[in-house]
């Protein structure tokens, strides 16, 4: 998941730019939190890039917060409900009254859900005693706040009690977990979007993803936005997650990257699997060393992720697009394939 922004005099020509780019370097299907008014979604549907467009809401009063998912669903109206979902911003964003109503809109229009959540301790303090920097800040807005008084629970289990978890709402983040968290997540069958650029542009302590693999969780690479990553490009992430974490299986995270993204959208995962009969997506990659025939499944994955392997071109739906090799040209066959797609 990622969030594409642009020029605002053109967020459409933005987007679409920005979706080819990312086919190129391997995506073929993304979730995005759309705050444009549909524009940015017009310019990813241009570009052919499958996904998820998550329609923002944001209001602290309940006031607000109704009229912001209101309009949302009359944008949903006009882009069409396939495709689109809605994102309640954060527990300190959104009114605590109107989250229920989101989590049944959902559920009743079949609507995709995410939310970012447990994304820093100040969070989780805020729901526990009220206060803390959002407590102030909040307090420094004065736009009132999200609640009457703090619910006194963590923001996994306050998301469970809006009945978000059971609408099958996306955590965006889950930075600060318990163990506790991470159980309900596994018993709410819950998919966890991690951002790890996003994750050590902060600064945060190591990430709990290898817990929530272990327990079962399902769990997608996203970017978040470039303003806090060095780009809104997954392969690059997935190359910087590995080496930053020697202590995850490459076989594990190349899952989280392909069949994991598609599950958390609610989209075919089939598509990201090689079997007979399959319509698989595919990045062919170049630059492989001599000996790969004779590697291991795990030894090719860690070969994938090492920053050797170059994006030669990605295969959508039939389709073939000619990736960004840096050194050398792309392969012979190539423009066969492409000429073929």
């Amino acid at each position: 998941m990622g969030a594409v922004r642009g020029d605002a005099r053109d967020v459409e020509g933005a987007a679409r730019e920005a979706s080819a780019a990312l086919a190129a370097a391997g995506v073929t299907a993304v979730g995005d939190i759309e705050a444009s008014g549909g524009a940015a979604t017009r310019g990813r549907q241009a570009a052919r890039l499958e996904g998820i467009a998550y329609l923002e809401i944001v209001g602290v009063s309940r006031e607000s917060a109704r009229a912001r998912l209101a309009g949302a669903l009359q944008l949903v109206d006009r882009l069409g409900a396939a495709g689109a979902g809605l994102s309640p911003h954060a527990p300190y964003s959104v009114h605590a009254d109107v989250l229920p109503e989101i989590a049944r809109a959902a559920s009743r229009r079949g609507l995709r859900l995410a939310m970012h959540l447990a994304e820093t301790p100040e969070e989780t303090r805020y729901l526990l005693h009220g206060d803390g920097p959002f407590g102030r800040l909040l307090e420094r807005i004065g736009k009132g706040r999200p609640f009457d008084s703090p619910p006194g629970v963590r923001p996994v289990a306050w998301a469970d009690a809006a009945g978000l978890l059971a609408a099958g709402c996306v955590v965006v983040h889950g930075n600060d977990l318990d163990d506790d968290d991470v159980a309900l997540l596994a018993a709410r069958g819950s998919s966890v979007i991690y951002c790890h650029g996003t994750h050590a542009h902060f600064g945060r302590p190591p990430h709990r993803i290898a817990d929530l693999l272990a327990a079962g969780v399902n769990v997608a690479l996203g970017t978040d936005s470039g303003l806090s990553n060095r780009a809104v490009d997954l392969w690059d992430e997935l190359q910087r997650l590995s080496a930053d974490r020697p202590d995850l299986d490459p076989l594990a995270l190349l899952r989280c990257a392909t069949e994991g993204g598609r599950i958390a959208l609610g989209l075919e995962p089939q598509a990201a699997r090689w079997r007979p009969g399959s319509r698989a997506d595919a990045l062919l990659l170049a630059g492989a060393p001599s000996s790969l025939e004779r590697l291991s499944p795990r030894e090719v994955a860690a070969w994938a992720l090492s920053g050797a392997a170059l994006a030669a071109a990605t295969v959508h739906g039939g389709v073939v697009v000619a990736g960004r090799m840096t050194r050398g040209g792309p392969p012979a066959f190539l423009d066969a394939l492409m000429r073929q797609g």
